[in-house]
């Protein structure tokens, strides 16, 4: 009573002094006391633990300023904690070190490895699976697999990009693209050493099968201009005046829509289908801070972060309900995606062999 004097008048302490309180009442109320003490405590623990904690997140040196803003702002909003991202120059690079940390790892979460990773992930016991909140939003033909254990987050169709004003009338079809009329106007990246390059051929596979693929590719090799090392070279042939077709990105004529506010270049998609490079992410297994890793891909899968891919990453965004911007008019559009053709573990184990026969056809 003497604790609560000071703040009653003396009126108010009297007759508080005179209710009854057995023994147990006060058992209960010092218990209780104690045990409301002990939980802000832990709160209280929690908050400063949380707020000193730190996402590391691996990508590549290309993903987009906006969006590592955007996570930040909301992972440091939503659950006071910073977020470190550690960038490489390409993803083999990225791989390799997670590799290399595998007993101690330091990384929480990694952005922007192609779906073929996952094979060699699963083999080297990398990623932990988790299942994000919004994962029923992503377009089904775009999960590549369906423990979680990689997320996809975003993808960008491998198609042709023609010019307009030298090429009015452009194929629409494979055998348009391998037939007469084309006679070295073809530019394509080196699939033994491009991303793009290596794409289309399993494109090719995909749509002609194991037993025919190589014939088309004997019919497109007279079509071909040159087929340099890298997507950058390639396409710099192309932009330069030197091609009026290239392989390229489906979104690469956005690219000049806003940056140069021309609709010359236009998107060349097949048969109506294309090969879709899908991007994903992963916890990472060891994580230190996992629950953190699980909100920001939940994050990066959410409304706002779908949103700004697109002019951000020049990429689409997986999930079926995000807006596409008004410059995405230009971009490629593709009835189906060729990828659920090959199986992913087949695409693991034949690419090297595929990759050499093809060699020997375009030597």
């Amino acid at each position: 009573m003497c604790i609560l004097s000071p703040f009653l008048n003396k009126e108010r302490a009297l007759r508080f002094s005179q209710i009854p309180v057995n023994k147990r009442e006060v058992f209960l109320l010092r218990k209780l006391s104690v045990l409301l003490t002990g939980v802000f405590l832990v709160v209280l623990v929690l908050s400063m633990v949380m707020s000193a904690q730190e996402v590391v997140i691996y990508t590549y040196d290309s993903f987009g300023q906006t969006l590592m803003e955007m996570m930040e702002q909301h992972m440091q909003k939503e659950y006071g904690a910073k977020v470190r991202f550690v960038l490489f120059e390409d993803t083999g690079a990225m791989y390799t070190r997670l590799v290399l940390e595998k007993n101690n790892p330091r990384a929480d979460l990694v952005i922007g490895l192609d779906e073929v990773f996952v094979i060699d992930a699963k083999k080297d016991d990398l990623f932990q699976p988790y299942r994000p909140k919004d994962a029923d939003k992503i377009r089904k033909e775009l999960v590549f697999d369906e423990e979680f254990y990689m997320t996809p987050y975003d993808f960008g169709y491998i198609t042709f990009n023609y010019d307009s004003k030298t090429l009015p009338n452009p194929p629409r079809t494979f055998a348009d693209l391998a037939g007469e009329g084309l006679g070295r106007k073809i530019v394509i990246p080196n699939p033994m050493t491009s991303s793009p390059g290596q794409a289309f051929l399993l494109a090719t596979i995909a749509y002609f099968g194991e037993d025919g693929y190589l014939e088309f590719w004997k019919e497109l090799k007279k079509n071909i201009l040159v087929m340099p090392s890298s997507w950058s070279i390639a396409y710099g042939i192309y932009t330069n005046g030197e091609a009026p077709i290239v392989l390229s990105y489906g979104t690469s004529p956005v690219y000049h829509l806003i940056s140069e506010s021309t609709e010359r270049y236009q998107a060349l998609v097949l048969d109506d289908v294309a090969w879709a490079q899908i991007e994903g992410a992963g916890i990472v297994k060891g994580s230190k801070n996992p629950e953190l890793a699980k909100a920001a891909l939940d994050y990066l899968l959410s409304i706002p972060m779908q949103e700004a891919l697109p002019e951000s990453q020049f990429m689409y965004p997986v999930r079926v309900d995000a807006k596409l911007p008004e410059s995405f008019k230009i971009a490629a559009q593709a009835s189906e995606i060729l990828n659920p053709r090959l199986d992913l573990g087949d695409v693991h184990d034949k690419l090297d062999s595929w990759l050499r026969d093809w060699e020997n056809v375009m030597r």
